[in-house]
């Protein structure tokens, strides 16, 4: 297993680092079979706020506040929700090859958790995993996870609140309401707290992340890598083209005559088709569910055909569901389409 540490707290250059090892640098073109093995990453950011691959930024985020208060906004390639991060989050990544081949009793969030939750117990926190994505100490979240697969591997990766600004989280996440309900809890920030709150002896930031590295360390074989030149040149022009690019942080608000919103257990699945003639000209589909797939090959399957319950359905029935939406199932998606 390797272990990748840069010395950059930009979440932007983080997510073109682990796009590189994910789709790129395990194929022989680039860097032969050697980034074959699992990774891990443990990273840090400034003031941020990471969108979910599928969410639209205004509907998201106070961009006024996040402006004023000098916040980065991203856009990951996972799907899931928006967190807030800032130097006293950690972020946790793990990249794993082969998953079906070689974890076939697991899936790589499993792995990812199961992992995260034994590092937090062994300094002393009593975490648990619940609920689709999220690690919870005393019954309250420091945690979220998200996922996404490309070229056969797949990049799992999370937050740990250790010292989090929770009050500038609060201020610059918009609250979606109907997860606020369905948790029967009166606000964000009653949800969430930081892991610093749970230690016998209180540690730094710094002091923290180095302890997790030790566990970290003990846990697995592991080999410290630098990257090259040559990754360095291919993940700045991930970076330029892709996740510092404001076209792909902020996009274009979907154009639309048809909307529909539901929130499943799964998560919010939000539609917006534009139909003429009973034919679906054009498909977006957005939300916080948790796919590990591009959601834009689904959009094509739907375009061209008839906006009709048994025309959607055959295209669905064809089609892997679970990884473009995860545990949102074709009837309900079906029903935000037109229920």
């Amino acid at each position: 297993m390797l272990y990748i540490e840069c010395d950059n707290f930009d979440a932007a250059f983080h997510f073109s680092v682990e796009e590189y090892f994910t789709q790129y640098a395990s194929s022989q073109e680039h860097s032969g079979e050697y980034f074959c093995e699992p990774i891990i990453m443990i990273w840090q950011t400034g003031k941020c706020v990471m969108l979910g691959s599928y969410q639209t930024a205004e509907a998201e985020i106070n961009l006024q506040f996040a402006r004023e208060n000098g916040i980065q906004v991203v856009r990951r390639c996972s799907g899931g929700g928006t967190i807030f991060t800032d130097s006293g989050t950690l972020l946790y990544t793990m990249i794993l090859p082969n998953l079906k081949e070689q974890y076939p009793q697991q899936t790589s969030k499993e792995i990812l958790a199961a992992s995260v939750v034994d590092l937090l117990n062994k300094t002393g926190i009593s975490a648990r995993q619940e609920g689709r994505n999220d690690i919870t100490v005393d019954g309250k979240k420091v945690s979220g996870m998200a996922q996404y697969v490309r070229n056969n591997r797949v990049c799992s990766h999370c937050s740990l609140l250790y010292d989090t600004n929770l009050e500038m989280l609060t201020q610059v996440l918009h609250v979606d309401q109907e997860k606020i309900q369905s948790k029967a809890i009166r606000s964000i920030r009653s949800r969430v707290t930081n892991l610093k709150n749970y230690m016998s002896a209180p540690l730094s930031t710094q002091d923290f992340k180095e302890l997790i590295k030790q566990n970290l360390f003990k846990k697995y074989d592991i080999t410290k890598y630098n990257l090259t030149e040559n990754d360095i040149a291919r993940i700045n022009k991930i970076y330029h083209e892709k996740y510092a690019n404001p076209s792909w942080t902020y996009g274009r608000s979907p154009k639309f005559s048809f909307r529909n919103t539901k929130r499943f257990q799964g998560g919010r699945v939000e539609i917006f088709l534009d139909i003429a003639n009973g034919i679906i000209d054009s498909c977006s589909i957005r939300g916080d569910f948790l796919g590990t797939v591009p959601i834009r090959t689904l959009e094509e399957l739907l375009e061209n055909k008839s906006f009709q319950y048994k025309a959607v359905d055959d295209v669905l029935y064809q089609v892997d569901l679970t990884s473009y939406f995860g545990d949102i199932t074709k009837e309900q998606f079906l029903s935000c389409m037109f229920d």
